[in-house]
């Protein structure tokens, strides 16, 4: 993944730039020396660019940047990682123009470092911004996020893809961002509405790299789809999505080497997954965002029901309500859609597994309502609410 032509070179120095430039607002702020080092940079690349052409226009379509119209992502290899910064603040076009000064630089490299939701605004010589969608997306008038035009999240892959970017930049920045979470959540509530059946919403094996977004879907998915058949109210199907989708956090700060072969530890292999709820809740306690249910949910779910598992406790209980959801939503994707097909059991194994762990590691009412799901006919669809 190498720029091939003067001008791809100038372009990739660019966009390194701006990626640089807003992590280190970020980590340092707009008034620490690397910083102010970041604009004086930045800006010059511009000036460079922009001494032959009036606009630099940058365009994201789907998983494509794309520079004054050409395709960047196979050509820089830092189009990736700003493509991930403007995809999470629903940025699809950038536009610098000639006369950008390092004021304005200095500014959108501070928006664009943001954590919170705040938008990136243009300037004078900097328009920002999202280009005309043909396809339906979530965010209309009706929309309880204020009618903000947003990423469409009305496929499956969609829905991967926002988690798997907000997975990755939590793995790299420990910031979460929660608002686009909590869209995916609204979307599965949406999905839901008109096709009740959750397994006809789950994920398919996208491979290694994607499995913890893969997970967190279908997990959430099938958690909400529990509560809805339970007769949970939209309110709180909403927080048990976004607890599910956030239950395996921890995980995120463990060695690599140790997660890809968590189906495969024995022993004193185990210890170090034995960590991941508790760094998963003090994740979740960072964000304060989040529902407090995604708390207990991260901390709890690998208590059984029986008072087992880990956290090891002093004195075994009961987990909440919420963990022992999640927790039969959990046991059932792993070992229906576990990871590359390891392990994986057929339907019928799957329901024998459950039924061995009814009222052990898992809570009888939950693992009743799922088997029961199983066994009933697809319900029709209907309106959400």
């Amino acid at each position: 993944m190498t720029a091939r032509t003067e001008w791809e070179v100038r372009v990739d120095r660019t966009l390194a730039e701006i990626v640089s430039g807003a992590t280190t607002f970020g980590l340092y702020g707009t008034q620490h020396p690397r910083a102010v080092e970041g604009v004086k940079r930045l800006s010059a690349q511009f000036d460079s660019l922009l001494e032959t052409e009036s606009e630099l226009a940058i365009v994201l379509l789907g998983e494509e940047l794309f520079v004054q119209g050409r395709p960047f992502t196979r050509v820089s290899r830092h189009a990736p990682a700003l493509a991930r910064r403007l995809r999470r603040r629903a940025i699809e076009h950038a536009t610098f123009q000639l006369g950008l000064t390092n004021d304005e630089v200095r500014g959108f490299l501070e928006d664009l470092s943001r954590k919170d939701d705040s938008p990136v605004r243009s300037r004078p010589h900097l328009q920002v911004g999202q280009v005309e969608l043909s396809e339906r997306e979530l965010g209309g008038p009706d929309d309880e996020s204020g009618g903000q035009k947003r990423q469409k999240l009305a496929t499956v892959r969609d829905r991967v893809g926002v988690i798997h970017e907000c997975f990755v930049d939590f793995a790299t920045s420990r910031s979460l961002a929660v608002s686009d979470l909590t869209r995916v959540a609204r979307a599965l509530w949406i999905k839901l509405g008109e096709t009740p059946d959750p397994f006809v919403h789950l994920a398919p094996w996208e491979g290694e790299e994607r499995w913890p977004a893969v997970h967190a879907h279908n997990v959430a998915v099938l958690a909400m789809g529990l509560a809805r058949f339970a007769g949970v109210s939209t309110a709180w199907c909403i927080d048990l999505a976004l607890a599910g989708l956030v239950h395996d956090i921890g995980k995120l700060l463990l060695p690599p080497e140790v997660v890809e072969r968590e189906l495969e530890l024995t022993g004193d292999e185990l210890e170090p997954m034995f960590d991941h709820p508790q760094l998963g809740l003090a994740a979740v306690l960072a964000a304060p965002q989040l529902p407090p249910l995604a708390a207990i949910v991260t901390h709890e779910h690998h208590l059984n029901y029986n008072g087992t598992g880990y956290p090891r406790l002093a004195r075994p209980r009961r987990p909440h309500p919420a963990a022992r959801l999640v927790t039969v939503a959990d046991s059932f994707v792993v070992l229906f859609t576990a990871r590359a097909g390891r392990g994986r059991l057929t339907r019928e194994g799957t329901l024998i597994w459950l039924d061995e762990h009814n009222g052990t590691v898992l809570d009888p009412n939950w693992a009743g309502a799922l088997r029961a799901m199983l066994d009933r006919p697809p319900l029709p669809a209907q309106p959400p609410g």
